[in-house]
């Protein structure tokens, strides 16, 4: 989660990503093609992912701030975390954008454009690893119109740990898997990381959903519950 500052100065480097995507396709002699220096043609909405992919992550840390349900003490650490995170996430897409860019201006530079590019995407991994396992030893709090409900004191931890775990394993298998991969697979690599992405969410929400029906049942059989 993070806060009006920090959405700001995201939102500002969202905005700067739009308008370089614009700039460069009303300058391009084919608005549809992007031609990279030393590589294959690429589509021109490509640059249009950089943004996109920043608001999806923004968006997603700006809601789940909207749903809270603690003081502020326990947010303040959120927030730092959530700041890093976010604009760390969004400058690093700025870059690499920013790499397509320049690549595709046809300069005669002495960069390999394609290593840098691959530099920055393992600087971005590192930055998320690095985020996402200090999540476990972030404060716990309940969120409202989450999937399965509440988790309680012992569950709730116990998720974030888990949770923190399975990322951690998976963002490794996924930088592993970009040096492995040969580069002649082009977007189908992209493809696979997406669909295991998508499953590591399925994955994350019926575990939640395991462990809110577990607490539910053990506040059921607890001192006082109904017959």
């Amino acid at each position: 989660m993070i806060d009006r500052k920090t959405a700001l100065a995201c939102s500002a480097l969202i905005a700067l990503m739009l308008g370089l995507a614009v700039w460069r396709i009303l300058t391009l002699d084919h608005l549809t093609t992007l031609a990279v220096h030393d590589g294959a043609p690429l589509p021109a909405l490509l640059l249009f992912v950089f943004p996109a992919c920043s608001a999806l992550v923004v968006g997603a840390l700006g809601w789940t701030g909207l749903f809270v349900r603690t003081d502020a003490a326990k947010l303040r650490p959120w927030h730092r975390w959530g700041k890093f995170l976010s604009i760390s996430y969004c400058v690093g897409m700025l870059l690499l954008q920013g790499v397509v860019i320049v690549g595709s201006l046809g300069l005669d530079m002495p960069l390999d454009l394609s290593a840098l590019a691959r530099s920055l995407g393992l600087l971005m991994a590192l930055m998320a690893l690095l985020a996402i396992n200090q999540m476990p030893k972030l404060p716990w709090f309940e969120r409202r119109f989450q999937p399965g409900g509440n988790l309680g004191p012992i569950y709730g931890p116990r998720y974030m740990r888990t949770l923190s775990k399975v990322t951690v394993a998976f963002m490794i298998a996924t930088i592993a898997y970009g040096f492995i991969v040969p580069q002649t697979t082009g977007w189908r690599s992209a493809a696979y990381i997406l669909v295991a992405t998508a499953l590591l969410v399925v994955w994350s929400i019926a575990w939640r959903w395991h462990l809110g029906r577990k607490w539910k049942i053990e506040q059921l059989g607890g001192p006082g519950a109904k017959p």
